[in-house]
């Protein structure tokens, strides 16, 4: 600041502080502006050298300069004291940010350790490390600013240890002391009685996972699956001990125990669509589940490949429709036939997209079979040898009816399913007395046209499941309806 401006300031604020209380903020905010501009431009530039941290002694005397002059301003005191902290706090900053300069390359490699550490969360780990790695970091700028460079380097290398131990520390918490916490509380439980085994496992990979860290901090990956695993043993552990422990209150026997172990495959199976038989043991169905999601996999990435080269077919498909499009130019009427085409396929796409939002997956599924929709009512369970709908099937009939809207001059045709279980005749008829109690309530409902709405009964002609599991008969006992829009 120059002399003349600042003498400026001087009269300035002199005018304001002698003035009547009726001055105006905004001229006392100016006036303080212009005294401290300097210093204030100059801490500034410190801060953005990052001088806090790099040149701390010449920072903090700056500071310290600024806020006496701050405190002086507030209190009224002469313009020479508070000039004269502003010029000693200027000066300050400015050797702040000079020296953090200095320390910017000769404390680089301590700098990229401090970040290191901070990125792994070192700063929030309780432990004596990363203070006393502040600490010699202070010692090292502090040497730096008194020009005293083998003090400096000495302070550093002790500080990177102690920042490459907190960080390590760092990761091992966020790795592995969760599972250490389960252990250690898995042998206060005394899991180790009932599956020791199993906990010691768990504790050899968690060992496993701080050697690897040891080793190297940087390749986590491998660690992070070994503390995975053992944090996973670990809970398994747990978990036999206590289902050991039942099974010893309520004295199950050997056959009750297999049993047990054999619902949950049964279920899995039956998902699958696999009657699971365990006259031979485990073994068995176990292999026939694995050959059919083998299988399973093996379509689904044949699929995939279709599904990519079918992309790629209607991508050049758009490609000669727009040409086409391009070529017929006045012919007006092919023209529009073409566009009309083309908004119709978007709009059935818009449609089933609508369709299928509008059912969770354990109420209806939604499927396309050629121009038709279909609407399998999963979730609408009717009561043994009746034809009665359900008291909980309202929600579900109004997602139907919503659903229907979407599609206001369409054909509807209902159609009843069973199981294989009765007899043929019965199973047609209590198939078609079920679609015809949908229908019926659609009419009343919806006052929908009774000839756009149609009812049939296929009994267990048309399966979607095997009939030889209980969730497999279920998916066959369903409601399909069936959406025909019109051309």
């Amino acid at each position: 600041m120059s002399k003349a401006l600042a003498g400026v300031a001087a009269a300035l604020l002199t005018a304001v502080l002698a003035a009547s209380p009726v001055v105006a903020d905004n001229e006392i905010d100016e006036a303080r502006a212009v005294l401290f501009a300097k210093a204030a431009t100059a801490r500034a530039a410190a801060t953005e050298a990052n001088a806090a941290l790099l040149a701390p002694g010449s920072f903090e005397d700056g500071t310290k300069a600024y806020e006496r002059a701050e405190n002086d301003y507030e209190r009224g005191r002469s313009l020479e004291r508070i000039r004269r902290y502003l010029d000693e706090a200027a000066q300050a900053f400015a050797e702040a940010a000079r020296a953090a300069g200095i320390a910017q390359r000769n404390l680089s490699g301590l700098m990229r350790d401090r970040d290191a550490a901070i990125e792994a969360g070192a700063e929030g780990v309780n432990g004596d490390s990363w203070q006393d790695a502040e600490q010699g970091f202070r010692r090292a700028a502090l040497a730096l600013e008194k020009v005293d460079a083998q003090a400096s380097l000495r302070y550093a290398q002790e500080a990177s240890g102690d920042y490459r131990t907190a960080e390590l520390n760092a990761i091992k918490k966020g790795l592995l002391d969760g599972t250490r916490v389960l252990i250690e509380q898995a042998r206060r439980d005394r899991v180790q009685r009932l599956a020791p085994r199993t906990l010691e496992q768990a504790e050899a990979l968690l060992a496993e996972a701080d050697r690897a860290l040891e080793e190297d901090r940087y390749d986590t990956d491998r660690p992070r699956d070994l503390a995975r695993q053992a944090n996973y043993q670990a809970r398994h552990a747990i978990f036999l001990a206590g289902f050991i422990t039942d099974l010893r209150d309520t004295k199950a026997s050997t056959e009750e125990l297999i049993l047990e172990l054999e619902e949950p495959l049964r279920r899995v199976a039956s998902a699958a669509d696999i009657a699971a038989e365990f006259d031979e043991g485990f073994e068995p169905p176990a292999q026939e589940m694995e050959r059919y999601i083998v299988d399973l996999r093996e379509d689904a990435r044949r699929l995939e490949q279709d599904l990519e080269e079918r992309t790629r077919q209607v991508y050049a498909l758009e490609q000669e429709v727009t040409e086409v499009y391009e070529r017929l130019g006045g012919v007006s009427e092919e023209r529009q036939a073409l566009a009309r085409q083309i908004e119709r396929q978007a709009m059935d796409r818009q449609r089933l997209t609508e369709l299928e939002a509008l059912f969770p997956k354990h109420q209806a599924q939604v499927l396309r079979e050629g121009d038709q929709v279909i609407i399998r009512l999963v979730g609408l369970e009717f009561q043994p040898s009746s034809a009665r709908i359900p008291a909980n099937a309202q929600d579900l009939l109004r997602s139907l009816e919503t659903a229907l809207r979407l599609y206001p001059s369409a054909d509807i045709t209902i159609s009843g399913h069973t199981d294989s279980f009765g007899g043929d005749a019965a199973n047609f008829e209590l198939s078609r007395a079920r679609a015809e109690s949908v229908r019926k309530h659609l009419l009343e409902v919806m006052r929908l046209p009774a000839t756009r709405v149609s009812a049939v009964g296929h009994g267990e002609t048309r399966p979607v499941a095997s009939n030889q599991t209980p969730e497999g008969r279920a998916r066959n006992r369903r409601i399909d309806v069936a959406i025909r829009p019109r051309a």
